[in-house]
């Protein structure tokens, strides 16, 4: 062979002998996290001549042990290529060795690494989450059963009913039934379960003045008994009270309660009175003695009331005189006595 392709095959067969030998290494890698053969298509690898089966600092492969040397191959080879298309096919080998040692000391070296948590952008986008509105609930009782249950002006049902969507506050309750109706007030708790349990049936009513009068309601006059007491269905009641001799009347709101007795006292305002007399003269009324003559604008209590105005040079006038609700004015003559 001539002496200038000796010159050329020496750095081609070395750089072979390299690819080999990294090739060699990165089976072995591969080796030690699988049992899978690596298929590779291999191309058919020249011999290489005996005279270079050494590279300063790389380890030839050897030869298995099957394998028995003949002087063919021990004997340099004729390459059939070009020395440029030859020194091109080494190079290529020689990359494709590196990628494949590269493929694999990577995955082992990866999957030899401890798990590590992901690591998240610091800037994540705001989640919207649905606004959840806590509720209570009501359970409401009725004796007897079957009154219509109106929760803040709307119409629920019939006792016994359980409501489960109220939201957490005071509410308006009335219960509604043809004996009557109750009205309260419960306050609803987040989670948690308020209960009214009531009876409907008839209560009492007492009216107590210092004079007589009627008690009327929606143009009804409502008729007392023995003990002074009217019954009334439970629920709230707009009494009319009046005395028409005195030109009184008022209307009071009561509250009656299921087999309760409630109890309504009045006490009018006073009326003004005023007494004059022809001569100085002491005012008595009912038997106490209020002033002397002239007396203004006193105060005096509704009601049927005796008068005597009681001159210093003696005598005395007596009168009865109904107190209204209007201003009262007396006169004393004692003019002929």
């Amino acid at each position: 062979m001539p002496a200038h392709e000796n010159a050329e095959n020496g750095p081609s067969e070395r750089l072979l002998a390299a690819a080999y030998a990294a090739a060699s290494w990165g089976r072995a890698r591969r080796a030690m996290w699988t049992s899978t053969p690596l298929v590779v298509d291999r191309v058919a690898e020249p011999d290489i001549p005996a005279h270079s089966t050494s590279v300063p600092g790389i380890e030839a492969p050897s030869l298995p042990p099957t394998a028995t040397a003949s002087p063919a191959a021990a004997a340099p080879r004729e390459w059939a290529l070009p020395a440029p298309l030859r020194r091109w096919l080494a190079r290529g080998a020689i990359a494709a060795a590196l990628v494949a040692a590269a493929i694999a000391g990577g995955r082992w070296a990866w999957e030899a690494l401890p798990a590590m948590p992901t690591r998240t952008s610091a800037i994540e986008p705001r989640r919207s989450s649905p606004v959840v509105t806590p509720t209570g609930a009501l359970h409401v009782r009725s004796t007897p059963p079957g009154a219509q249950v109106v929760v803040d002006g709307r119409a629920r049902g019939v006792t016994p009913l359980d409501l489960a969507d109220l939201k957490p506050g005071r509410h308006e309750v009335a219960l509604q039934s043809g004996a009557g109706t109750i009205s309260r007030t419960v306050t609803v708790s987040a989670n948690a379960t308020a209960t009214i349990d009531e009876a409907i049936f008839s209560g009492f009513v007492t009216v107590y003045a210092p004079f007589d009068v009627t008690v009327s309601e929606g143009g009804r006059v409502l008729r007392a008994d023995d003990r002074q007491q009217m019954m009334l269905p439970p629920g709230p009641h707009d009494l009319r009270i009046a005395n028409r001799a005195l030109g009184y009347e008022m209307v009071r709101r009561v509250d009656v309660t299921p087999g309760e007795t409630t109890t309504i006292q009045l006490t009018p305002d006073p009326s003004p009175l005023t007494v004059t007399a022809s001569e100085p003269a002491e005012v008595w009324l009912d038997g106490t003695r209020i002033g002397e003559t002239p007396l203004t604008a006193v105060p005096v209590a509704l009601g049927v009331h005796e008068i005597v105005v009681r001159r210093a040079a003696g005598g005395e006038r007596r009168l009865t005189t109904t107190i209204g609700s209007k201003p009262v004015t007396l006169t004393v003559d004692f003019a002929g006595r």
